[in-house]
């Protein structure tokens, strides 16, 4: 598409400049030589990866209006965005950081559609290579996807993540979310305790206390 967007471009520029640096009379017409060198320019650029960089750029540019919401048109963003995700999971070698950095940022903008299926690719190719905080990454936003409802796939994660993490704050904060859905009260007020003394943030660590007591309260009732 690149080469198409440059053709006329080029093609005018190279009959202006021609035009305008010889008088004299050619025996072919002057716009057969523009054509050429418009040809042989964008052949150079394909072969210098021109193409390439060029939508490196664009959609390195359209994931970021997309995750800092100034997409003048989101709905078609996040279709390129989906594009984007598919792309460079299908790579013949594709990169594990590469995959995980779109679904990072993707994570923490709360588009955890389109982040769970980064994570989704992510996990597909690099199950086994992936540690467990990332795993933890991954259940969470299957998570908030699936409206803070569980799912065969996200206990499977969950667990993975807890064998490679068993400290993981966010993998024990969701597993005790599981066990308080299942009724086992005493275990979720184990597992968040746990996270207590992993966690950093200290808004994070108010937030679980909060939960905690309340959970306490509601069991005492």
């Amino acid at each position: 598409m690149i080469f198409v967007i440059l053709f006329v471009p080029l093609l005018i520029f190279f009959y202006l400049t021609l035009r305008g640096l010889t008088n004299l009379e050619l025996k072919i017409p002057l716009y057969v030589v523009s054509f050429m060198c418009t040809l042989i320019t964008l052949f150079i650029y394909k072969d210098l990866g021109g193409g390439e960089n060029y939508s490196l750029v664009h959609d390195k540019e359209i994931l970021k209006r997309f995750v800092i919401d100034e997409s003048i048109n989101s709905e078609q963003d996040a279709i390129e965005v989906r594009r984007i995700i598919l792309e460079i999971s299908s790579k013949e070698e594709p990169q594990a950081g590469e995959i995980y950095l779109v679904a990072k940022r993707l994570k923490e903008a709360n588009e955890n559609e389109l982040a769970s299926l980064a994570f989704e690719q992510l996990y597909g190719s690099f199950k086994d290579e992936l540690g467990g905080t990332v795993l933890a990454e991954y259940a969470q936003v299957m998570f908030l996807k699936e409206e803070r409802k569980f799912n065969s796939m996200i206990e499977k994660v969950l667990k993975e993540a807890l064998i490679k993490s068993p400290n993981n704050p966010s993998a024990l904060t969701l597993q005790g979310l599981k066990e308080l859905e299942n009724k086992n009260v005493d275990l979720t007020i184990k597992l968040w305790s746990q996270a207590l003394d992993f966690l950093e943030n200290e808004r994070d660590i108010s937030e679980l206390r909060i939960l905690i007591e309340t959970v306490k309260k509601l069991k005492n009732q």
